[in-house]
């Protein structure tokens, strides 16, 4: 009978470490899908600040571009 019983131990013991290693998988990936979404928030507010300061060089020289970076990272920052 105590075979039986060690069976099921080392059973439940493989069961659980196969649980842990998933959860750690699943917390990798989450950690991945966030910095992603980081650098592509990042890339986003970059780019609106670009685009702010071309529009505003074309407009109003240096001190328009200056004007347009700021603008573009108000505009990233509330959309």
């Amino acid at each position: 009978m105590s075979y039986g019983l060690l069976g099921i131990k080392s059973q439940l013991e493989g069961e659980a470490k196969q649980g842990l290693g998933d959860l750690a998988g699943q917390q990798r990936e989450a950690k991945r899908f966030e910095d992603q979404a980081d650098q592509a928030e990042q890339a986003q507010k970059t780019s609106a600040i670009g685009m702010g300061a071309g529009t505003g060089m074309m407009v109003g020289g240096p001190v328009g571009a200056l004007i347009g970076a700021g603008v573009g990272l108000l505009a990233s920052s509330l959309f």
